[in-house]
């Protein structure tokens, strides 16, 4: 799993990790897990986890912290152990605004898209529509069967053709909605 904060998500650790008592009690008060099941639950999020950047305590003391699925977790800034945890629900506020701008700029991007391509396709249609309704007055009024079967197979590919834009658009609302769904995560 590759992130944009972090490409190498997932690789950090791969050797042993040792997880602090504080750490364990944390995870069982904070997330639910059984007190005897905590060192192995905190050692396969961290496995998973994305580096966020290096900090520091209230003291100053260094250290690494990394994140999975709203689970900070704080290790040592040169071993692999895990110092604490603990969830991570809200952003402070100025970073909730900056991120929710961007995902509304996205958001309002899509929609622009929709409704662009909305009108190309709709316009495409109509005048495919076009194309196939005077294949059918040729047809109407032609009695070479040459010229009804080149009507009919051209009628054929314009209904293709139809049917293509009509995936292509779909495909554009489709688009949006996954991006709408993911932004639920983050309100």
């Amino acid at each position: 799993m590759t992130t944009l904060i972090d490409p190498k998500a997932g690789a950090h650790f791969t050797g042993k990790i040792f997880v602090t008592p504080h750490a364990c009690d944390e995870a069982a008060k904070d997330f639910g897990v059984d007190r005897s099941k905590a060192p192995m639950y905190v050692m396969d999020q961290l496995r998973r986890a994305s580096f966020i950047a290096d900090i520091v305590n209230e003291d100053g003391r260094p250290s690494r912290l990394f994140g999975y699925k709203r689970m900070a977790i704080v290790v040592a800034p040169d071993t692999a152990t895990v110092i604490t945890v603990y969830p991570r629900h809200q952003a402070n506020s100025g970073v909730s605004e900056t991120v929710q701008k961007a995902l509304l700029r996205a958001l309002k991007s899509a929609n622009r898209k929709e409704k662009l391509a909305e009108k190309r396709i709709n316009v495409a249609i109509a005048q495919l529509n076009v194309e196939l309704a005077n294949c059918e007055l040729k047809k109407a009024r032609s009695e070479s069967l040459n010229v009804i079967g080149a009507m009919k197979q051209r009628q054929a590919d314009v209904r293709r053709a139809i049917s293509e834009l009509e995936r292509e658009l779909l495909a554009i609302k489709r688009e949006k909605t996954t991006l709408a769904n993911d932004i639920v995560m983050y309100l």
